[in-house]
């Protein structure tokens, strides 16, 4: 193991992202010195951003002195444990600021938000803190029902604001939470949809053949391939895209609503194509109460969800690539269950995520909600407009399925990726052929890749493992004092990097009500399902750090 060429990678990695910290740096000066505090009620945070901006560049200092003698070449495990390590790193040293501003009180919230943030999953741990009547903070009680009923005491994250003259609260949960920290929230969810690697890659030549190691292993979906010839050259062009996506985006929120600020556009923008979900609203999408922007919002979750590369084939007119199985069976898959559900929840009870009853679902406000949260489910964006938690047990269970499959691979989607669920179903049919016709050989194609025995052994391994993370990560939970229906949607949530999850962690809650030990394992499973499973995981064999001979 060549410990200083990761050394050197990862401090060349950090010393960009120092750069990237400029960004939050500037805005929190702006507001301190150019902005009417009335607009601006909460304390700064500029020396908490440059507090982290120091960090980094200390971090990045270090680790370049030490990798300094690196050879130029990067091998295939020395790339993998340096993206590891970075997808590691990257949330400890994106936490400082809700730390050292006094936002977040533990370092295992702060990790959780940052880490949700960048593998775009959108589970957060802001909560509006209670009080009562003598301004003493009090615990938020909830119990979940079942076979057995489970009590939560909890308490909240987030300080209100309060006026200054008369003391009464004008700002509560994530709307009393810092600009700049809301802003930088979304945007490490806009560079971990894009790819912080992949950004890296892009924009350090220096890295050299080392650079295909590392996009390989930041790029999701079972095949890896690039729409040039060089890795550096397909960095740029799919952020190229990327770019102009999220400018596309921000045009058409602020030209179909004129009640929609900058900020406002500009945070959902990120979170949308990165498919993220955190929002600067408690009560998420619906708190803008304009359908317009909910299709804007559900056409680019949907735009998020495809294949960026099929994108750059469509920009140079080979729109043949459009016939891809994976894309059209997407395509299939997203319009018959956003459908499917949406008709399920007809009649049925409609409440806000502000708690209040509204009726029952008429058949358009069925189909505007269903679709919307059948959409952010299958996208993994995590996006809310309505309280689904009380929707029948069917349309639920859609969105839990939904989750899973998830988008296409090269996506900034999470879930199993909709081309692994068609050769898992190409697999076990042609393994049930074989019983009564064993003298055929059957292969089959994905796009220009045939998939041979191999290949076929991956997916099924990718499957196994996902279901294995599935199944302890829910008995965790449930030993951590979790009920049985919240785990397992705290599960779907994290490991598919979704953000949507069901009763406790449910539209109208956060995960607040986790011990620490809870927010570590989500957090780890997070990052787990980011780099989809085996990177992470083989730096948990010991034979993965041993020299080779």
């Amino acid at each position: 193991m060549l410990y200083t060429s990761i050394s050197r990678i990862v401090g060349f990695y950090f010393l960009i992202f120092s750069a990237v910290l400029l960004l939050p740096l500037s805005l929190s000066l702006y507001y301190q010195w150019s902005n009417d505090p009335v607009f601006h009620p909460q304390p700064y945070v500029t020396i908490d951003f440059l507090y982290t901006l120091l960090i980094s560049l200390l971090l990045s200092a270090i680790l370049l002195y030490y990798g300094r003698n690196a050879i130029g070449s990067l091998f295939r495990k020395e790339g993998v444990a340096a993206v590891v390590l970075i997808w590691l790193l990257t949330p400890a040293i994106s936490s400082v600021p809700f730390l050292t501003s006094g936002t977040l009180n533990s370092f295992a919230q702060a990790y959780f938000e940052m880490a949700s943030g960048f593998t775009t999953t959108g589970s957060t741990i802001l909560y509006a803190k209670k009080f009562n009547d003598v301004g003493l903070e009090i615990p938020i009680e909830r119990t979940i029902g079942g076979v057995q009923n489970t009590k939560y005491l909890f308490y909240g994250t987030v300080k209100p604001v309060r006026d200054i003259k008369t003391g009464e609260i004008i700002k509560e949960g994530v709307e009393a939470v810092e600009r700049t920290l809301l802003f930088w929230r979304s945007l490490t969810q806009w560079l971990g949809g894009g790819g912080i690697v992949v950004l890296f890659v892009a924009i350090l030549p220096i890295l050299g053949v080392g650079g295909k190691v590392l996009f390989q292993s930041e790029v999701s979906g079972p095949s890896k391939g690039t729409v040039t010839p060089r890795i550096k050259e397909t960095a740029v062009q799919l952020w190229k895209i990327y770019l102009f996506l999220t400018a596309a985006e921000i045009f058409l929120l602020l030209v179909t609503n004129d009640d929609l600020p900058l900020f406002d556009a500009v945070t959902i923008s990120f979170s949308t194509l990165s498919t993220g979900g955190f929002s600067i609203k408690n009560t998420s999408i619906a708190g803008y109460h304009n359908v317009v922007s909910e299709w804007i919002v559900i056409l680019f979750m949907i735009v998020g969800s495809v294949n960026f590369t099929l994108y750059y084939f469509v920009l140079r007119g080979k729109f043949f690539k459009l016939y891809e199985t994976e894309f059209i069976i997407f395509i299939i898959l997203i319009t018959f269950l956003s459908l499917f559900s949406s008709y399920l929840i007809i009649d049925s009870q409609k409440i806000t995520l502000a708690g209040k009853e509204d009726g029952l679902f008429s058949w358009g406000q069925a189909f505007r909600y269903g679709i919307f949260q059948l959409v952010s489910a299958m996208s993994s964006t995590g996006f809310s407009t309505i309280d689904y938690d009380i929707w029948p047990y069917t349309a639920q269970a859609m969105l839990w399925v939904a989750m899973f499959f998830g988008g296409m691979s090269g996506s900034t989607a999470g879930g199993l990726k909709t081309i692994r669920l068609f050769m898992l179903f190409r697999i076990a049919q042609y393994r049930i052929e074989s019983l009564f016709r064993p003298e055929n050989v059957r292969l089959f194609q994905v796009g220009n890749w045939e998939v041979d025995s191999s290949r076929a052994a991956m997916v099924l391994t990718f499957f196994l493992v996902a279901a294995a993370a599935s199944v302890f990560g829910t008995i965790f939970y449930i030993f951590d004092g979790v009920d049985m229906e919240t785990s397992i949607g705290l599960v779907a949530c994290m490991v598919n990097n979704t953000g949507m999850s069901f009763r406790m962690a449910g539209p109208q809650y956060s995960c607040a009500f986790l011990t620490d030990r809870g927010l570590f394992i989500s957090s780890f499973l997070m990052i787990l399902g980011r780099l989809e499973f085996y990177s992470l995981l083989a730096l948990l064999v010991p034979a993965f750090w041993k020299r080779d001979s």
